[in-house]
């Protein structure tokens, strides 16, 4: 069962690494959300706040129609709070921590620019998977995304129609990938 479980870790982590690299770049920004003590329900308890962060996107996508986000879970546990945050990376505007932190509503905002990384997706897996192998989270998301996010384009094999397969190559020749890893078969070479 261990097992299985860290090949699920291993799995979710590559998916974010995937995504956040397919749909967001250095222009992007890297925001924190927490909770304060006095919410109207247990800020930990994930179900509860989950609903709390989704009524946010919606705030967020009437103000920004074109909004798009991926947020992982994580817990305060270094003060004992055990209180859920969000770590999210957001194609946000220029907009004031001030006025993010009223759409947002319930605590501490902070807004990070991420324009000198060059790895988006890395910096990213660095900050916010630390606590996706949380027991609390078993049986719940670990992260939460933007309906429609652009899915990565994956090339796993060499068969197939030599032709498309180089009509493929040749359009990805100008594009760095995000990810590349190569293996050998005995089937395959």
């Amino acid at each position: 069962a261990e097992h299985n479980y860290k090949n699920r870790q291993r799995t979710r982590r590559n998916r974010i690494r995937q995504l956040v690299c397919s749909n967001f770049d250095s222009g992007s920004k890297f925001v924190t959300l927490t909770f304060n003590d006095q919410m109207p329900f247990d800020i930990k308890d994930v179900k509860a706040c989950n609903q709390y962060f989704r009524k946010f996107v919606m705030r967020m996508k009437y103000r920004y129609p074109d909004f798009k986000y991926m947020a992982v879970i994580e817990f305060q546990d270094k003060n004992d709070r055990g209180a859920v945050h969000y770590h999210m990376i957001c194609n946000l505007p220029y907009l004031k921590k001030v006025d993010l932190a009223q759409i947002w509503g319930a605590g501490f905002v902070k807004i990070n620019r991420i324009d000198k990384v060059d790895n988006v997706g890395a910096y990213v897996i660095k900050y916010m998977t630390a606590d996706m192998d949380d027991k609390r989270l078993c049986g719940l998301n670990a992260y939460l995304h933007s309906r429609g996010l652009e899915e990565p384009i994956e090339l796993t094999t060499w068969k197939g129609d030599p032709l498309e397969w180089r009509e493929v190559h040749e359009s990805l020749k100008s594009k760095t990938p995000s990810y590349s890893a190569k293996y050998e078969s005995e089937a395959a070479g």
